[in-house]
């Protein structure tokens, strides 16, 4: 199983991160069984951890902060939307450069309303609908520098979403954006994410501590270093400690 970069706790409000520091596992991109070093220990602040998984995914892969990476989950309700969005907001503030938050999960939509901005016109209209205006679907958020494309009002469209026109839509947003943050659907719900992943950078799985058992995240890993061998590894969250911290930092 690659090495984690472990996210503590979600906490109970959207805007209040995490409630304990979160601990890094060595770099993302190695995804090798063992554990390795940590990169350190952060302060009781979230915006450590956020900038912490900014660099891993983004700075240090020699893209000079381009690209898009794609973040999924085994199953739903693991926290993929919140760790994008997350993600996504200190990516804008990190760069200074105009950043893409993309709701590819059109069956769970809860980016808008995350936001605070309408769901529709989205991706499944841009789909749906190939000649619609791309600056009509896209969303100016409260984050400077930062950008949603929503997935669409649920239950807008009954259909499954007709992927063939993506890569073409993506090609028009890089041109617009210097990087994107994709909010995939879980692995096991369709194919959508390994369909979608092999058109982006890098994939990483987001794996709530105690929900999944250790083979369903294995497939899912599996399945999606399949799709992209830029697979860099996962994002525990709401991960419980029972030792305290000072304990804990000597392990």
């Amino acid at each position: 199983m690659s090495r984690h970069v472990e996210l503590l706790r979600r906490a109970r409000q959207d805007g209040d991160l995490f409630e304990r520091p979160p601990v890094v596992d060595g770099p993302a991109a190695n995804t090798s069984p063992h554990p390795g070093p940590r990169l350190g220990w952060f302060g009781p602040t979230s915006n450590d951890y956020w900038q912490q998984l900014v660099q891993e995914l983004f700075v240090r892969r020699d893209t000079a902060g381009r690209g898009a990476v794609g973040v999924a989950s085994a199953t739903a309700g693991e926290g993929t939307s919140f760790v994008a969005a997350h993600l996504a907001a200190e990516l804008a503030r990190t760069l200074e450069q105009p950043t893409l938050l993309l709701e590819a999960n059109v069956f769970r939509p809860s980016q808008a309303g995350r936001h605070g901005v309408e769901p529709d016109p989205g991706l499944r209209r841009l789909l749906a609908e190939r000649e619609f205006p791309l600056d009509q679907a896209l969303r100016q958020t409260g984050i400077e520098g930062l950008w949603l494309l929503p997935g669409g009002a649920s239950g807008f469209y009954g259909a499954a979403p007709d992927w063939t026109c993506f890569p073409r839509l993506l090609a028009r947003l890089r041109e617009r954006f210097t990087a994107l943050v994709i909010d995939l659907p879980p692995v096991n719900l369709s194919t959508d994410a390994m369909l979608l992943g092999a058109w982006l950078e890098a994939l990483v799985l987001v794996v709530e501590a105690d929900l999944c058992s250790r083979e369903v995240v294995h497939s899912a890993e599996e399945r999606l270093r399949r799709a992209n061998p830029n697979f860099v590894g996962t994002v525990m969250n709401k991960r419980k400690f029972v030792i305290p911290e000072a304990i804990y930092r000597r392990i």
